[in-house]
């Protein structure tokens, strides 16, 4: 398949979910683009994903962000990745999808960050951000730069940095940042706390501040720079949630990187955007990019097997991350030394999105 007619596949919907709903609504169509950390069939079930806020967990350092917008409150994922840096989603601190920061000081608004896997218990050690910053190419969830046509969609940039007013718990891991380009056929690792649900019956479960799920995926196809017209670095990646003979980009791109057990094999859901995809490295987590929006083709059920997700390449904005942080942050290797990072073979650019009606 050409890439045009990968183009002609995708819509884009915002991938941060109010509390008390699955997502926001859409921005274009296809069925609906919604980041979740999603089960596969039974006997596996959301709950069996559900990771225990335990310290001996390796997810101790993921995140909820609790981000009142104008006295209405939305929950994302993040990435603890300084004493004081949380990695997150441009949209997430978005006030108006036009990006532009939630002011901290405006009345109704503000950044709180979750922390679960503490000694004094899930939910009980909650910090406020004291400042927020995104990327400055990022303009608002699926709007794109100037050059391109009405219809066009663009997800890239969308990463934000989040500092939070004290130092996280002692129990919180920070998590160091892989400075390497992701290759398609990697196997991640995914963690979050957005809707859930199963291959089967799709999104059923809400968000919850204090419930993170985990599971596992590979990367198929990339995006590049949306500022070069698409040429250049990737910005975005994308997989897909495979189950029941039903596998989206190996469909429809030819694109067949293996499917995992139904126990491993996961979707991201709202709440999710801003959560880490990980790599694992040296015998530990690292952080190589996020996960931002997600959609499912017409005729199934939503988050079901046969969707697709994705996110944003950490590799190409290293830079950001590196001022936003003040440097406190651990890259590996140093960007000066990077180099290619993968275990597929498998490479596809320029899946570039455009609006699609029903």
């Amino acid at each position: 398949m050409s890439n045009t007619a990968i183009k002609k596949l995708l819509g884009i919907v915002l991938a941060i979910g109010a509390v008390g709903s699955a997502s926001a609504g859409p921005v274009a169509q296809l069925t609906g683009l919604k980041p979740m950390i999603s089960a596969g069939a039974p006997p596996d079930s959301p709950e069996a994903r559900v990771d225990g806020n335990l310290a001996s967990s390796r997810f101790t350092g993921v995140v909820s962000l609790a981000i009142q917008k104008d006295n209405q409150l939305y929950i994302c994922s993040g990435t603890l990745v300084g004493k004081r840096q949380v990695v997150t989603a441009g949209h997430c601190v978005d006030s108006n999808d036009n990006g532009v920061l939630v002011d901290l000081n405006k009345p109704g608004n503000s950044v709180r960050v979750v922390f679960n896997a503490t000694s004094s218990g899930p939910g009980s050690q909650v910090i406020n951000a004291s400042k927020i910053s995104m990327h400055g190419d990022y303009a608002g969830f699926g709007n794109c730069p100037a050059g391109f046509g009405p219809n066009d969609q663009c997800v890239n940039d969308d990463v934000a940095v989040v500092t939070l007013s004290q130092d996280a718990p002692k129990e919180a891991q920070i998590y160091k940042i892989a400075a390497t380009e992701l290759r398609a056929g990697t196997r991640l690792i995914m963690a979050g706390y957005g809707t859930s649900g199963d291959g089967i019956n799709g999104y059923t479960v809400d968000p919850q501040f204090r419930v993170k799920r985990s599971g596992e995926n590979y990367v198929d196809v990339f995006d590049a720079d949306d500022e070069q017209g698409y040429t250049g670095r990737r910005e975005v990646w994308y997989g897909d949630f495979d189950g029941e003979g039903k596998d989206f980009w190996c469909a429809n791109a030819g694109v067949c990187t293996p499917v995992l057990p139904n126990d491993r094999e996961a979707n991201i859901g709202g709440g999710d955007s801003g959560g880490p995809t990980f790599v694992e490295m040296y015998g530990e987590l690292m952080l190589i990019a996020t996960n931002t929006f997600g959609g499912t083709p017409r005729g199934l059920a939503e988050g079901a097997f046969g969707s697709y997700f994705g996110g944003m390449l950490l590799h190409s904005y290293l830079d950001y991350i590196k001022d936003a942080t003040g440097g406190d942050v651990t890259f590996v290797p140093e960007p000066a030394s990077v180099a290619v990072f993968g275990l597929g073979l498998l490479a596809l650019a320029g899946a570039r999105r455009r609006k699609q009606g029903k």
